[in-house]
């Protein structure tokens, strides 16, 4: 009783001062600023401040987003206030009648990506991997050995990079070999993929280049393949992949979104199934 009464009171409380006057000022948002910055003890070094402040898809309330920063690091944290400028809720708006899991599915870009199976198909599964990392080799067996075998013709794989560089010093630039290889031709870049996670204790970032020269075998232009290496000529695109990453909630490796929900960690062929199973019921 205590608790929906309590549920009442704080209902009734951000209703009426909703239906206050719209009056936001500058004064407003530093007092939303300091406030979050004693309620999450912000250290002195990280600055805090109110930014994109706007009419609320929440009838007579304003949202915006608290931006700190200390260096080159910045996050960003959402906010909902009440007209009168006296109640705030620090969290994102959000529209129930969308699918979330569509809504970051949207997020990524598919198109001119490395991918396996129907482009059609009911599931996809976005795979984001560092070529160096144990676990994403364990992700990358139960990948080929169970998973895509078990749903052959009914998921489409597609792959990105997202190297942790500062722990392995390879990944990056095997993700740019592989992309190289990609450029030429997609077949290609599967035999890479396979090839380094197969062989992964034996690879080190000085005979890189040289066992990706040996697993694309025929078929590929080698001096235009080692020139794309040893220019980075697609390190650009390594880089989008693990921004995008990042953006989905991607934050380790290996990470991956099946039709936009994500599942992290080098996860058992189970855990892969029930999310698969799942959603190719509610596509029927």
């Amino acid at each position: 009783m205590k608790i929906a009464l309590r549920a009442m009171t704080i209902a009734l409380v951000w209703t009426l001062a909703t239906l206050a006057p719209v009056v936001v000022v500058a004064d407003d948002g530093d007092k939303v600023a300091e406030y979050f910055r004693k309620k999450a003890n912000l250290p002195p070094a990280v600055t805090a401040k109110v930014v994109d402040v706007k009419d609320s898809k929440i009838k007579g309330a304003k949202e915006g987003v608290i931006e700190m920063t200390s260096g080159t690091n910045n996050q960003k944290q959402p906010f909902l206030m009440s007209n009168d400028g006296r109640y705030v809720v620090f969290a994102a708006v959000e529209d129930i009648t969308v699918n979330p899991f569509e809504a970051v599915a949207k997020k990524i870009s598919l198109k001119d990506r490395p991918s396996r199976g129907p482009a059609d198909a009911k599931v996809t599964i976005v795979e984001y991997s560092d070529f160096q990392c144990p676990f994403c080799s364990r992700g990358y067996n139960t990948l080929e050995n169970e998973v895509m075998k078990e749903y052959e013709g009914k998921v489409r794989l597609v792959f990105k990079n997202f190297p942790l560089q500062s722990i392995h010093p390879w990944a990056e630039p095997a993700a740019v070999a592989a992309e190289c290889a990609f450029k030429q031709n997609p077949e290609a870049f599967w035999k890479v993929y396979n090839y380094l996670f197969q062989n992964q204790k034996d690879i080190t970032a000085q005979n890189l280049k040289e066992k990706v020269l040996t697993a694309v075998g025929d078929g590929v232009d080698k001096a235009a393949l080692t020139d794309c290496i040893d220019n980075q000529k697609t390190l650009a695109q390594v880089k989008a992949d693990q921004q995008e990453g990042t953006t989905v909630g991607v934050n380790g490796t290996p990470a991956f979104l099946i039709n936009g929900r994500l599942l992290s960690g080098a996860q058992p062929a189970a855990q892969f199934k029930a999310i698969i199973d799942d959603e190719l019921a509610s596509k029927k």
